[in-house]
């Protein structure tokens, strides 16, 4: 005698179904949703992938960690997979960057060896891999700075799992699992993505409004300033309410761990800075 499985509500087209996936739509059946909550419906898993891709986006951000703790509690047939978001995300955010001229999350040659930050190590690697180049030719250093972004492209990535397991250290007590952090970081980066690919073609827009009417200009430094600021503070905002979204941590515990997680962002984009380097370096 076989026993019947027992009913449960799928999480994203709202069904009841008695076998292991809905008949309805094909979610699969998960131990983590057993009833429908009170959130808003599932989007049609039955849409096109514009459909699921712009369905996608409205989570992400609406509010930030909705997308992350829908897909945690198995509500997904109706949304792409968090590689797959990430990745469109990703090929956007670097057609705008052609498009624009911009060169956000690459850097020339010049800058890689002036950030003090992390010139005493970049300049180390370029003097150990080229020794007869003690200052780079024009060659060289146009050669690198155009092959720079092909590699920018591919590498963004990395930062995902760095990031992953410090959220995953932060928020250890929650017993969560490692795999449900890395779905909150491939969220939080395509987030990213999409905040810096409107930041800085919108800052060049009003700058250069602001210079076609005569308003004098800020320094460059302080208009530096002013844009890290600006992504700082979108991406703590993110931050903070996609931590209660996803994890219920409180107000108090949220406004620690935000500016741990917005440090150890800057650490990795440091790091990213010099992986950068080394792979276009020791592509040639």
């Amino acid at each position: 005698m076989t026993t019947a499985e027992p009913s449960w509500i799928c999480p994203s087209c709202g069904s009841t179904a008695t076998t292991r996936y809905c008949g309805n739509c094909g979610e699969r059946s998960t131990a983590a949703v057993s009833a429908i909550s009170g959130d808003e419906p599932a989007p049609d898993p039955r849409r096109s992938f514009l459909a699921r891709l712009s369905a996608s986006l409205r989570a992400l951000a609406s509010p930030p960690g909705r997308l992350t703790a829908d897909w945690i509690r198995g509500r997904r047939v109706g949304y792409l997979a968090p590689p797959s978001l990430f990745l469109w995300v990703n090929v956007a955010f670097f057609l705008v960057q052609s498009a624009s001229g911009l060169g956000v999350l690459t850097w020339p040659l010049q800058a890689h060896l002036a950030d003090d930050s992390v010139a005493w190590l970049t300049t180390r690697l370029l003097a150990l891999h080229r020794p007869d180049m003690a200052v780079p030719t024009d060659a060289y250093t146009h050669l690198f700075d155009a092959l720079e972004s092909v590699h920018a492209k591919s590498l963004v990535i990395v930062m995902v799992p760095a990031f992953a397991a410090a959220l995953g250290v932060l928020v250890f007590d929650r017993r969560r699992g490692f795999k449900n952090s890395l779905t909150f970081a491939t969220h939080f980066f395509a987030f990213s993505l999409i905040w810096l690919s409107a930041l800085f073609p919108t800052v060049v827009i009003v700058v250069s409004l602001m210079a076609a009417i005569g308003i004098q200009l800020p320094s460059h430094h302080a208009l530096d300033l002013a844009i890290t600021a600006l992504e700082a503070a979108m991406l703590a905002w993110y931050l903070y309410v996609a931590l209660g979204t996803v994890f219920g941590l409180s107000m108090l515990r949220r406004l620690i761990t935000v500016p741990v997680l917005v440090a150890a962002l800057f650490v990795m984009l440091k790091a990213y800075h010099v992986v950068v380097f080394a792979a276009r370096l020791y592509s040639t």
